[in-house]
């Protein structure tokens, strides 16, 4: 997954695998287990999925109208 975060004027992210969620803010792993990153919540922007991680849902096979 890709987090996404904006420390100052510009954003920027970062690729992990996995994170761990605080009462200050996120802990970014790799596939390992280590530690790779920290976010805070105040910069947070947000999380994306990487495309082979995507969850398809059956309104996302419908379409927008709901047919």
């Amino acid at each position: 997954m890709k987090v996404v975060y904006k420390p100052g004027n510009a954003y920027e992210e970062i690729s992990c695998f996995d994170f761990r969620e605080f009462d200050e803010g996120l802990v970014l792993r790799n596939e390992d287990g280590y530690n790779i990153g920290y976010v805070p919540h105040e910069i947070l922007s947000h999380i994306e999925p990487h495309p082979e991680e995507r969850v398809r849902f059956e309104s996302d096979e419908r379409g927008e109208d709901g047919d």
